[in-house]
Formats: C-alpha cells, structure tokens, sequence
C-alpha cells in the first residue's frame, strides 16, 4: 500500500471511531487529523470536506440483504452473532448502531444517515421478514437492546456473549417480528 492510502486509512479508521461515538457536529476536523496523526489539510484533500470523510465513513457499513439471509431465522442467527461477538464497551471501533443513534437527529447529516440506514439495513430487514411493520419492530428491538445493554448498562442484561444474553436477544427479535400488523 502507498503512503498515500495509508493516510487515507488512517483518517477514515480515525472518522468512523470518532462520529460514530461523538456525532458529526460534536467533532472537529482537528481532532479527526489529530487522531490519525496527519495534517488536517489532508481531509480536504482526500475527502473534499469534513461532510465528505463523514460520508466514506458510511461506505464502510455492512449491507443486509436477502440473498445473504434467506429467513427471517438465519437474519437473527446472524444478529446474536454479531452483537454477542462485539464487546460491550469497545473503545477502538464505535459500532454502526452507535453511528445511527449519535447522528440520525444531526441537522447537517441526519437525512444521509436515515438513508442510509434504509438503504443498508431496513429495505433488507423488510424483504427477508416481509412486513414493513415488523421489520420496524425488528430493527427496534435490535437498536433498543443495544441501548439497554450498552449505554445504560442495565442490571437484567445477560453478559456479552454468554448463552443467555443470546437468548435474551434472541427473544426479543423473535418476539418482534411476530408482533401483529397494524
């Protein structure tokens, strides 16, 4: 790899960990350049502008789709994996979820990250599960175990990774998709 797409790794490594925990207009470019141990000129340079880096941040993301889970029960196998897999407190990398609830409400990027996460996440959601409705309810299940887990650390939450934190997860996905339409 060239000098060049190592700054250029260093930054978007450096991005993603800190909009995605921080919030787009709580971080400066400073303090991005600063983390990769590079001149803040090259955010200009390889992204055009700090709106720009917050956006190749996003084509980091993961996409759901239906060829990759072909029912509703091997999305969820998938979902417990991932979040029993992820550490609890995970200071190196902020997760997608984190992304999502620190900058959907941002009045400069709230509209990219909704869809965004239409576009990577929920239109899949709804073709595996079949209902707009249910999927809503999935991916709320999901954000909502994440926040009860993760940000709020509360008592009753199984310990990361352990069978009855993927049961408990596990649970409430079920239990979501099988909630009655409108």
């Amino acid at each position: 790899m060239n000098r060049g797409n190592d700054t250029k790794d260093l930054l978007l490594a450096s991005a993603c960990k800190i909009f995605w925990s921080k919030g787009y207009s709580n971080v400066s470019v400073r303090e991005i350049s600063n983390a990769a141990g590079v001149d803040v000129a090259l955010i200009a340079r390889y992204f055009g502008s700090k709106r720009g880096l917050f956006e190749a941040t996003l084509k980091n993301l993961n996409k759901i789709e239906s060829k990759d889970f072909p029912t509703s029960e091997s999305l969820i196998d998938a979902i417990v994996d991932l979040f029993a897999s992820h550490p609890p407190k995970d200071e190196v990398n902020a997760s997608p979820i984190s992304m999502i609830l620190t900058n959907a409400d941002d009045s400069e990027v709230g509209e990219t990250v909704k869809q965004v996460q239409y576009q990577y996440w929920q239109k899949g959601i709804e073709e595996i599960i079949g209902s707009k409705h249910q999927s809503a309810m999935f991916f709320g299940a999901m954000m909502g175990f994440c926040v009860v887990q993760k940000s709020l650390g509360m008592d009753g939450v199984a310990e990361v990774g352990s069978e009855m934190y993927r049961d408990q997860l596990r649970h409430m996905l079920e239990t979501a998709i099988q909630s009655p339409e409108k």
